[in-house]
Parts: structure tokens; C-alpha cells; sequence
């Protein structure tokens, strides 16, 4: 739209307001062209065949080969979650394949991604007269809905479609339930609780029963702010009712904070493993409250954790702290699991020669375990426990160590250099 477009009655305001309407409609229309690219490259590397890579246990079938390779390909090609790429390719694979009405929704720039990610999520399971039918309802529906009105109606219309299998795939849906932890900023994350919707409600509802009644009895805070705060409460002091579950168990966290910064001599920041930097005032907090200390030794000159173990067949204690300390996170590119409960793997398989050391260590989610041995992805690791993956279509992707401490300051290196070493007792306490 050029200035002379513009009728003398449009403000500047209903103008910028109209671009956006524009680009939003473009951003559709690129989305649609990128859906043909990505059911192409999804076709092309069924066309390779890839089969399992793994030379012991239960093999892994072509098709499931195929797309864990393309779904972690393009994860790690756009930066995405993997389970952010799962539902690019997913969506586009479906709206090429089997939803052509709502494609050509897409297409025209009448709806947006997240409208197409609803319609072929609900998808999943019709075939026949019932898919079509669908399939022409919701592109007529889409324009005029928001994405939440149309995943409403996507999810009643598909349910209705096909009454016979819905036992099934709520059964199936409820194998996938599952906790996830996403950091945010100023000393924030969030807890995400993928279960059964009854009891989610339930679960809600009960926040607010609680909520309220304090809110009666005179709490300051506001009920939104009491309904987190209840929960919270109730996770982590309350105990489970799950038969055969062990009570009295409490949530544990793991807090890494520099001798130097205790003793009020530095300024590096305690890392909260699996978030990253935290404010001093809860560092402080925590370590008064500890209940176990482990002391991990670092070069003050370079920051990077010195060797704690000699090699063994299987990993030490020490390997693995070392390990999770290095990488808080499994090292697959875009994982955002926790080392803790990751497996510890040997980058250069123990079968092949590779060491039990800690510069062929390094934690792997199980699931991405499973990735190196079953797919084409590849993986090395440099002394400074650098790790470099070449996936199936032979990209290379570098990823740096984590948690590593900055070395210290140089003033303070030169300080210590200069002070004559006293000869330290078995007796004196360790300072930290």
C-alpha cells in the first residue's frame, strides 16, 4: 500500500493496523510453502531407507528410524525443541497428505500455523468419508475462530467422527502424561503438568477451594497468588497417597556455588543446576539450609573442573558429578532434560575403545541415548568436553560446555601467586 492508496479518512493508526493484518496473511502463506518443502524432505528420506545402526538389542523398524532422524534433523537445523520440530512436521505432513481443504485455508492466508497445527493434530485417526467430513468443516470454520474456539471444535468433531475408538485413544493419550521444568527470568520457571483432564481440574479447582478460604481468613496475598503458593505447598509437604510409594520424601536441589563467593572475596554467581545464575540472597539461603556439601575442584586459571577419578569400566560417582556439573542438560542439541537423570555415556562406545574418562563422558536423556546407537547421528568430543554432533544429512553442530566456572580474576590469581603457601593440618576444616 503506497501513500496514494491510503483514503484521506484511514489514520496512520488504521493503516499500521492493516500492515499487520498483511504480514499475518503472508506469514500464512510462507507457512503453506514451507509445508510442501518439509512433506518433500520427509518423502526424500524415505526414499534413503535409513535403517537401525545398533549391533545388539531389539532393533528399531525403517519407519521409526526415519522419523526420529528427520524430526531431531530439524529440531537442530531450526533451533527448535524436538517436540516443537515434531509438530512443524507433523502439521505439514498431514495438510499435504490428507487435509487439502484446510491447506488451501492455509494457502490463501485465511488462517494462521496454529490454526493448521489444531486441525491436523484432531486429525489423527480419521480416515475415509470420516476425514474428509472433517476436514471441509474445519477449513469453513477456521477463518472466523480463534485457534483455542477451532481446537475446541476440532477435538468434539473428531470424537464424534469416530465413537468407537475413543477408549483407545484416550488410552493412549494417557501413556503420554508427563512433568516438564522451563526456566524464566528473575529467578522464575515453570512447571508444566501434561495429565488426564479430571484430574487436572481437579486439581485446579481444589487450588482455588484452598485459595479462597484463606482469602476469607484475612491472607494478604492475592488468590492467584495463593493458588501457586498452596499448590506448592502441598507438593512438596504433602505425601503421596499412591500405594507402595515411599513418604517422606523431600524435593532436592542442586546449587553450585564458588568457595571465593563465600567467602565474600569473589563475585561469580552460584548456578542453580538445570536453571543457571541465582540472585545471592537465595544462594545464601540455600547453602545455610544444606545438608550436604561435595567439593569439586576448578583450575582458577581457566574455570574448567579438574580430573576427580582415574578410569574404570563403569562411570564413578565423581565421573558423573563431573559430567552433570560440565553439562547441566543432556548434550543432544536442544534437550532440556536434566543431567541428573540422564544416562552417562560413553561418546566413543566402551565396545570401541573409548575410555572411561572424563573427556569421553558425557550425559544423554535415555531417549537420546537411544538416538546415537539406533540412528546416523554422530558424536565427538574435544578434551574441553566440547561436543560435536553431525547429524544424518552430514550438518555439523557444535555445543560448548555449560557449566563451566569463569576463571578468576586475574588480580586475584597474581595475589595468590605472591603468598608464601602455609602448611595446612589434617586437623583444620576444609573452608568450604
Amino acid at each position: 500500500m503506497t501513500p496514494a492508496d491510503i483514503p484521506p479518512e484511514q489514520s496512520p493508526y488504521v493503516v499500521a493496523l492493516e500492515r499487520i493484518a498483511a504480514r499475518d496473511k503472508q506469514i500464512a502463506e510462507l507457512s503453506a510453502l514451507r509445508a510442501i518443502d518439509v512433506h518433500d524432505a520427509w518423502q526424500l528420506l524415505l526414499a534413503e531407507a535409513p535403517h537401525d545402526q545398533s549391533t545388539a538389542g531389539p532393533q528399531w523398524s525403517p519407519q521409526r528410524v526415519a522419523e526420529v532422524e528427520f524430526f531431531t534433523e530439524v529440531a537442530m537445523l531450526t533451533h527448535r525443541t524436538e517436540y516443537r520440530a515434531r509438530t512443524l512436521a507433523d502439521t505439514a505432513i498431514a495438510l499435504v497428505s490428507k487435509l487439502p481443504a484446510s491447506f488451501a485455508v492455509l494457502a490463501a492466508g485465511d488462517m494462521s500455523e496454529e490454526h493448521a497445527s489444531v486441525i491436523a493434530t484432531h486429525s489423527e485417526g480419521l480416515e475415509g468419508e470420516a476425514l474428509e467430513k472433517y476436514d471441509a468443516r474445519m477449513a469453513r470454520l477456521a477463518p472466523g475462530l480463534t485457534y483455542k474456539q477451532l481446537e475446541y471444535r476440532a477435538r468434539s468433531h473428531a470424537q464424534i467422527a469416530q465413537p468407537e475408538t475413543v477408549l483407545e485413544r484416550v488410552e493412549k493419550a494417557v501413556k503420554t502424561r508427563r512433568v516438564t521444568v522451563d526456566p524464566a527470568k528473575d529467578g522464575m520457571a515453570y512447571l508444566t503438568l501434561f495429565a488426564p483432564a479430571p484430574e487436572v481440574y481437579a486439581i485446579a479447582n481444589r487450588a482455588v477451594a484452598l485459595a479462597k478460604g484463606l482469602k476469607v481468613g484475612g491472607d494478604p496475598r492475592s488468590i492467584t497468588q495463593l493458588r501457586v503458593d498452596v499448590l506448592c505447598d502441598l507438593m512438596l509437604n504433602g505425601e503421596t497417597s499412591i500405594p507402595g510409594a515411599t513418604t517422606g520424601i523431600r524435593g532436592r536441589v542442586h546449587v553450585m556455588v564458588p568457595a571465593m563467593t563465600l567467602l565474600g572475596v569473589g563475585e561469580e554467581p552460584a548456578i542453580l543446576r538445570g536453571y543457571g545464575p541465582i540472585d545471592p540472597v537465595t544462594a545464601a539461603r540455600l547453602t545455610a539450609d544444606a545438608t550436604s556439601w561435595r567439593r569439586i575442584l576448578t583450575d582458577p586459571i581457566t574455570g574448567r573442573i579438574l580430573q576427580l577419578s582415574p578410569t574404570d569400566y563403569r562411570p564413578t560417582q565423581e565421573m558423573r558429578d563431573h559430567a552433570t556439573l560440565v553439562h547441566p542438560y543432556c548434550v543432544f542439541g536442544g534437550c532440556a532434560d536434566d543431567s541428573v537423570d540422564a544416562d552417562i555415556d560413553h561418546t566413543r562406545d566402551f565396545a570401541g575403545g573409548g575410555l572411561t574418562e572424563d573427556e569421553n563422558l558425557a550425559p544423554l536423556s535415555p531417549t537420546h541415548h537411544r538416538v546415537k546407537h539406533h540412528t546416523r547421528w554422530q558424536i565427538e568430543q574435544g578434551e574441553d568436553n566440547t561436543l560435536i554432533w553431525t547429524s544424518p544429512a552430514g550438518l555439523v553442530y557444535v555445543f560448548e560446555p555449560q557449566g563451566v566456572m569463569r576463571p578468576a580474576p586475574k588480580a586475584l590469581v597474581d595475589a595468590v601467586a605472591k603468598t608464601t603457601p602455609r602448611e595446612v593440618t589434617a586437623e583444620e576444616p576444609c573452608p568450604f
